[in-house]
């Protein structure tokens, strides 16, 4: 009898991981902190694996027009229209909204950059101001990098640069960076030195759906709503992403 109650649990123990999911999830660097947490907390409670994908929002945009293999796609809610033909109807679920701050090497300058005319002053008084690099696809970048062409910040220097924002300055690549909060509270060695004025217009809006091409609808569908039940909102809160205000 022992020998079969064996047999029995092992029978057990391989159907579930016979059923076990493999999910794809293709998402921005600017989310994964949160998400990452969360998604290890969902993996070790079901049995299924997450694989995350894209890395920038310049990757996920070629991924899912190509329809390459996946289950999820995280990215910016206005790119949700265009990707509307790919997503399995009603699957969009809104994450939250990433506001943009400043990242210093931990023990560096906090400035006062609590209003729009502080905030300029001290890009003026810092001279430089880095920014992960537009041309490997960085959103969050290309934002930065068109704030600085505005007349008020004539005399800064843009500096695009590689990989994510916070680790950047951990390096040295320049005293002070821009870009989003969630990117910058992962980086080892780097301290916020404070989000940007509100008046500046610089936050993105993040929102995930299932895609048409998933292998695992099901399991995808359920990913997302542990996600975004709302005993996740404190994951999500310390990792950067607030809730979005409502129009």
């Amino acid at each position: 009898m022992r020998y079969l109650g064996l047999a029995a649990a092992f029978v057990a123990l391989s159907s579930l991981s016979a059923q076990a999911a493999d999910i794809t999830v293709y998402s921005p660097g600017i989310v994964n902190g949160p998400l990452q947490k969360l998604a290890d907390a969902w993996m070790a409670e079901t049995g299924n694996k997450v694989t995350f994908a894209g890395f920038n929002v310049g990757r996920i945009r070629t991924a899912v027009s190509k329809d390459d293999p996946g289950d999820v796609v995280v990215a910016p809610t206005g790119d949700f229209a265009d990707f509307a033909p790919k997503l399995m109807p009603g699957s969009e679920r809104p994450l939250g909204r990433i506001p943009f701050g400043v990242v210093v090497k931990a023990g560096g300058a906090h400035p006062d950059i609590s209003s729009h005319e502080k905030f300029v002053a001290f890009t003026k008084k810092a001279g430089v101001l880095a920014y992960a690099d537009p041309k490997v696809g960085s959103l969050t970048g290309a934002m930065v990098e068109e704030m600085l062409k505005r007349p008020e910040f004539s005399g800064v220097e843009p500096r695009p640069i590689k990989g994510m924002i916070g680790d950047a300055i951990v390096r040295g690549d320049a005293q002070f960076g821009g870009g989003a909060l969630t990117e910058e509270l992962m980086a080892k060695g780097a301290e916020v030195v404070g989000p940007f004025p509100d008046d500046l217009g610089l936050h993105v809006d993040v929102s995930a759906a299932v895609l048409k091409v998933s292998a695992a609808p099901g399991d995808a569908q359920a990913f997302l709503r542990y996600v975004t039940r709302a005993q996740a909102a404190s994951v999500w809160k310390a990792g950067g992403i607030v809730e979005t205000p409502e129009k």
